[in-house]
């Protein structure tokens, strides 16, 4: 096996991003301090609705006329403007460096999305939720996703908890297998929170999708060493593609209550591939859903 195969093709995403562009979400720009704006409320000039007050409420965005009107405390709630910042965050987990082609492709698609989002002029901030959690912008991108180890030995939600916090951004893209155990609604809910479109790029290998078995084979957890199965006889792949299959239903209705877009990719495609299929719906010249649309 060659040594550097888990390291990124930096030549393949420059062909990849070529010409490529971002497909931010849809509404009406903010002006100078940003060009998208978030469903979350904030602080700009723009009403985007009202509500009753509740303890803890700035009072300064009491309308004293609906007050006047309804003997009610009514709040305004301005929308919030966005910055045009793209965050890219990547699960650092030892999952993710299961084959050194999964490992690969994660930090292909992790460079290719910074590249075009700084080619866009929007603000590119790298995440990478390892043991050590890192921020970087465009410039370091490269150099950090080459460092990156995939040593984490916890999910990915922990590791974003441990990490730099996430700031409102226009779109936010988050790389994991997503194969860990966890109410995904409240994570994606989380992780959502501050952008004005949230996009989930599944990387899963081949032996994730579908696992070959064999003489020997055993089913391991790679975070924490321990042995799931013996041998990966036939009943017991038959049992794994069935969790799989639950596993995938639930990630994918989490993601479309959030309004999230989910892409499964799988990495025994190389990158340039993926930017033509199914990470083309993430790019202005994708057919297909928008960020922000949940994939069926």
């Amino acid at each position: 096996m060659d040594p550097k195969a888990d390291i990124l093709d930096e030549a393949a995403v420059e062909r990849a991003a070529q010409g490529a562009k971002l497909a931010l979400p849809r509404g009406p720009h903010g002006g100078k301090v940003g060009e998208v704006r978030a469903a979350s409320v904030g602080s700009s000039m723009e009403i985007h609705d009202f509500r009753a007050y509740q303890p803890g409420d700035d009072l300064r965005q009491i309308d004293w006329n609906a007050v006047a009107r309804t003997g009610e405390l009514i709040l305004r709630v301005r929308q919030d403007e966005v910055a045009p910042r793209v965050e890219v965050l990547v699960d650092g987990s030892r999952s993710m460096a299961m084959t050194p082609a999964k490992a690969a492709r994660t930090r292909e698609l992790a460079l290719l999305f910074s590249r075009i989002a700084a080619r866009q002029g929007l603000e590119p901030v790298l995440i990478a939720a390892g043991a050590r959690p890192e921020r970087t912008g465009a410039v370091g991108a490269t150099a950090v996703l080459r460092a990156l180890t995939f040593d984490g030995r916890d999910d990915f939600d922990a590791a974003l908890r441990r990490g730099p916090p996430l700031r409102s951004c226009g779109l936010r893209i988050a790389l994991s297998d997503f194969l860990f155990e966890i109410d995904f609604f409240r994570f994606l809910e989380r992780i959502a929170r501050g952008a004005a479109a949230l996009a989930l790029v599944q990387v899963l290998d081949p032996e994730d999708l579908s696992p070959t078995g064999g003489y020997g084979a055993q089913l391991v957890d790679v975070e924490s060493g321990e042995r799931l199965e013996r041998i990966l006889s036939p009943a017991v792949l038959r049992a794994y593609q069935r969790r799989l299959e639950g596993h995938q239903r639930l990630l994918r209705a989490a993601a479309a209550r959030v309004r999230a877009t989910l892409v499964t990719v799988s990495a025994g495609v190389p990158v340039e591939a993926l930017v033509r299929g199914p990470v083309g719906v993430l790019m202005v010249q994708g057919a297909g859903a928008e960020p922000g649309r949940a994939a069926r």
